[in-house]
């Protein structure tokens, strides 16, 4: 009576011992999942309010997931108590100055706890134990930032307005103004050009004349200073050839001295007179 009995125990065993290795694999998969076997750091922060919140969702630094958010308990000072579980090889990151916010990437993503990393704490010994409360701030509220762009919608389309009507006159008025410059500049200088143009050859003609006129002065001057020389001479042979004329000699009244008498030398010294002792007159 046993023996048919056997082979039913086998199967039945066989099929628990299945069940209960596809359950050990599916607890293993869940915990490693959720990090399960790691060591956890079980840090916290409060707010005023849990919208956007979740259990369960991501918590990230610098946009790398960490962690998930454990629980979430409303107090009785009506503020919410969030638990955060964030893998212990990632703890050097998060210090005294780290802050927890609610981030979002896009409008249709799901948001994340996002945690600023304290750079100052890396490979410093002094970490966060568990049990450690975040400072969270609020991040802006996606219809106050609707809201608020709408409220300023008006004010800044009436600026446009007015920016484009300023534009609008003021811009070929300049562009006007601008080429009028631009064409009395250049008449200008088309002016100035002309006016040098006849300033220099009326300058350069007119040295040309002086220097012309200096040359033939010089030449004259040359020529005259030639003739006064020949001149001088000419004079100078006939006076010398009528002062040797004996028609002049002839005609000159007596003791009248010549025209050109030679210059009368030293009186000779008279001598005393013999017998007259000192030069003195001779007395009979």
């Amino acid at each position: 009576m046993g023996h048919p009995r056997r082979p039913l125990d086998l199967e039945h065993w066989s099929l628990l011992s299945g069940a209960a290795a596809l359950l050990s694999l599916l607890v293993l998969g869940m915990g490693a999942q959720r990090n399960w076997w790691n060591r956890n750091l079980e840090l916290s922060f409060r707010t005023y309010s849990a919208a956007g919140l979740q259990e369960g969702m991501p918590v990230k630094i610098s946009g790398y997931p960490v962690g998930r958010v454990q629980r979430i308990r409303l107090l009785n000072d009506a503020q919410v108590h969030v638990t955060l579980e964030i893998a212990a090889s990632r703890e050097s990151l998060v210090g005294r100055r780290s802050r927890a916010t609610v981030a979002q990437d896009g409008l249709i993503n799901r948001p994340y706890i996002a945690i600023s990393p304290d750079l100052n704490r890396l490979g410093n010994r002094d970490r966060l134990s568990s049990g450690d409360t975040l400072i969270f701030e609020n991040s802006p509220d996606l219809a106050t930032i609707i809201k608020e762009v709408a409220s300023s919608r008006v004010p800044l389309q009436q600026m446009l307005t007015r920016a484009a009507g300023l534009v609008e006159r003021r811009v070929p008025r300049s562009l006007d103004q601008l080429d009028r410059t631009l064409g009395s500049g250049e008449r200008l200088a088309n002016l100035l050009e002309r006016e040098v143009a006849q300033g220099s050859g009326s300058l350069q003609g007119r040295v040309s004349r002086a220097t012309d006129n200096l040359e033939q002065t010089l030449s004259t001057l040359q020529t005259t200073l030639v003739e006064i020389q020949s001149l001088a001479r000419s004079s100078n042979s006939l006076l010398q050839g009528i002062r040797r004329s004996w028609l002049i000699q002839l005609l000159e009244p007596a003791g009248t001295p010549p025209l050109n008498p030679t210059p009368p030398g030293p009186a000779p010294a008279m001598k005393p007179a013999a017998g007259c002792p000192g030069g003195g007159p001779c007395r009979d």
